[in-house]
């Protein structure tokens, strides 16, 4: 007996796979951003402002799917860290702009480098057809459930 044979059965179900995958990928993405010493929202926060530019912070908190209240904490740890800034907006001195610094742009391309290295280590038994077709499955059932820009379902 090899393989399947020796699994539970629930072990094969599509269900319990796709479940135990997301957990182990969850805990290596968040340990793999804690060595940049970033959370998931931050990264979050500093991929959306590379994506779009300078934007206000109310778009910002729209475009991560975050309560605008609870961006603010982000937006500090990443200010603090020198990552972005922000600045109040010409037209409403209440309302501020947030942007990626050179030094939030520099660990970006640093995370993005590191990630492809964690991914290729994370998928090793697959081959790149295996992971393309792997990929476009995903993204098939994740549209089929979430609708493209809609992050909160």
């Amino acid at each position: 007996m090899s393989g399947d044979n020796e699994r539970a059965a629930y072990e094969r179900g599509t269900g319990f796979l796709l479940a135990r995958l997301g957990s182990l990928t969850a805990r290596s993405w968040t340990a793999f951003l804690a060595e940049h010493r970033l959370t998931q929202a931050q990264y979050t926060v500093l991929v959306a402002l590379y994506q779009h530019g300078p934007v206000g912070q109310r778009r910002l908190a729209e475009l991560v799917a975050m309560d605008a209240r609870n961006i603010v904490l982000v937006l500090d740890t990443l200010a603090a860290g020198c990552l972005i800034e922000r600045r109040p907006e010409d037209t409403d001195r209440r309302r501020r702009t947030v942007t990626l610094t050179g030094k939030g742009n520099a660990l970006l391309a640093t995370v993005a480098d590191a990630a492809a290295t964690e991914q290729d280590r994370f998928l090793h038994a697959l081959n790149a057809t295996d992971r393309e077709r792997l990929n476009h499955l995903l993204q098939r059932l994740y549209d089929s459930h979430i609708p493209p820009g809609d992050l909160t379902g």
